[in-house]
C-alpha cells in the first residue's frame, strides 16, 4: 500500500496479533498518542524518545512468510479492482499466516479505512506502527483515519510523523500537497493536511 465485507470477529483478528495486541496494546496505543501530540508540538526530542520506547516493544516472530506473501499479493490485486471486501479477506488471511509482516498489517489497516471501518483501521494501523514505528505510510493512513473521524489534531500529528519519518521527505511533502485535493479526503482531513504543511514550512 501507500509506502497502500467479510470481517473476522474482532477477538479473532486481535488474537492474531500476538504478543503486542494480546497484552500490550494499551501501552502501545499510549505511545502512539504521545507521538501524535509531540509531533504537533514540534517536540522532536521527546518524539524520538517515545519512538525508541515503542521500538523496544516485543514483536511476534515471522511465521508462514511464503503463504502470507501470496495472500498479500491477492489482496493487492483486489485493491486494483477496487474490490475492498476481497482485499480485506486476503489481507486477513495473510496476517493469520504471518502476524509479523508489517506491510500486511498496514494494508489491512488501509482497506479497513476504505471500507469505512475507522476504529478497526485505527487498531490495525497502531499495530502496524508497533511493528515499525518509522513506517511513513502507516502514519499517513492513520492520519486519514483520524481525519475521517473528525479528529483534526490527531490527524495533523499523524501526517506530520509521516513526513518526519519519511526516507524521501521531498517526495512525501509533494504527496501531502497533492492529498489536499484528493476527493477521498474530507474537510477535516484537508484541514489537518494544511496545518501539517504549515507546521513543516511546506505550504506554498
Amino acid at each position: 500500500m501507500r509506502d497502500g465485507l467479510k470481517m473476522l470477529p474482532l477477538a479473532v483478528a486481535l488474537n492474531v496479533m500476538t504478543p503486542v495486541w494480546a497484552g500490550q496494546y494499551d501501552a502501545v496505543f499510549g505511545d502512539v498518542q504521545r507521538m501524535l501530540s509531540q509531533s504537533v508540538q514540534n517536540d522532536e526530542t521527546d518524539l524520538n524518545a517515545t519512538r525508541r520506547q515503542l521500538e523496544s516493544v516485543p514483536r511476534p516472530d515471522h511465521q508462514n512468510v511464503k503463504e502470507a506473501r501470496a495472500s498479500n499479493q491477492q489482496g493487492l490485486d483486489a485493491l486494483k479492482r477496487n474490490d475492498y471486501s476481497a482485499a480485506a479477506t486476503a489481507f486477513q488471511q495473510a496476517q493469520q499466516a504471518d502476524p509479523a509482516d508489517v506491510e500486511v498489517a498496514g494494508n489491512l489497516g488501509y482497506v479497513d479505512l476504505k471500507l469505512g471501518q475507522f476504529k478497526r483501521a485505527e487498531h490495525q494501523l497502531v499495530y502496524a506502527i508497533s511493528l515499525s514505528p518509522g513506517r511513513s505510510s502507516s502514519w499517513f493512513n492513520l492520519g486519514q483515519v483520524y481525519g475521517a473521524l473528525g479528529e483534526e489534531d490527531k490527524a495533523t500529528g499523524a501526517f506530520t510523523n509521516a513526513y518526519r519519518f519519511s526516507q524521501n521527505r521531498a517526495k512525501t511533502g509533494e504527496f501531502l500537497r497533492q492529498a489536499l485535493t484528493a476527493p477521498e479526503n474530507n474537510e477535516a482531513t484537508r484541514a489537518a493536511l494544511r496545518r501539517t504543511l504549515q507546521l513543516l514550512g511546506l505550504l506554498q
